[in-house]
């Protein structure tokens, strides 16, 4: 078996019985028993994880609100898995399905997620997390009161309306207070401009190569 293969064995308190199957590219693991986190009133769950190659994947289940579709932060930080002391952010993220309860409503959006990290050691600890959840984005026709909300929290903050083709919210930067980067300044606006639920979701898990 090729020594970039493995197995991602996922800890809660104890470690966790995993069942494996395999295909032509790697080792995918399922737990019997999913580890959830709840923040703030919402529950993120981690279903699975594998490892192929450079590549980490995580399936995540969070839970939807009002029945909205919610998803993690559009930060590139928002996303992120921490192993040995370094921290990569979230490269892509696709769909995979939604849970729903017997009623047929909606109740967790699942997506899987991809993190570019180096190849690890034999085994190695993993802590990913979600810093927040997003909710409906803004359009165009808000950006006023975008503005508004940045001038009654005294930021400082300073935007330009601009064209979007989609019709959501875009902006341009004019002002910000000198002790704030232009990175800082643009994610306040974000965060007022849309629903944000903050966490943080944090999960542990462990890697364990499978042999040669």
């Amino acid at each position: 078996m090729s020594s970039n293969r493995f197995l991602l064995i996922i800890l809660g308190v104890a470690l966790l019985t995993s069942a494996c199957s395999q295909n032509q590219d790697s080792i995918v693991t399922t737990s019997p028993s999913i580890l959830s986190q709840v923040q703030n009133g919402l529950e993120v769950q981690l279903v699975a994880a594998y490892r192929d190659g450079e590549h980490l994947w995580a399936t995540l289940c969070y839970e939807q609100p009002s029945g909205r579709n919610w998803i993690p932060g559009w930060h590139p930080n928002d996303v992120s898995v921490a192993i040995a002391g370094n921290s990569y952010p979230m490269s892509s993220l696709e769909l995979v399905g939604f849970q729903s309860s017997q009623d047929g409503i909606a109740t967790h959006r699942c997506d899987r997620f991809r993190f570019l990290v180096p190849k690890p050691l034999q085994a190695e600890a993993y802590h990913l997390v979600i810093e927040r959840l997003v909710g409906e984005r803004a359009t165009s026709a808000d950006c006023p009161e975008v503005q508004h909300k940045l001038d009654s929290d005294d930021t400082g903050i300073k935007i330009e309306c601009l064209p979007d083709a989609e019709g959501f919210f875009s902006f341009g930067l004019l002002e910000r207070p000198d002790d704030m980067t232009d990175l800082e300044a643009s994610y306040i606006v974000d965060d007022l401009a849309g629903e944000v639920v903050a966490g943080p979701w944090e999960f542990s898990f462990q890697v364990v190569a499978l042999g040669e």
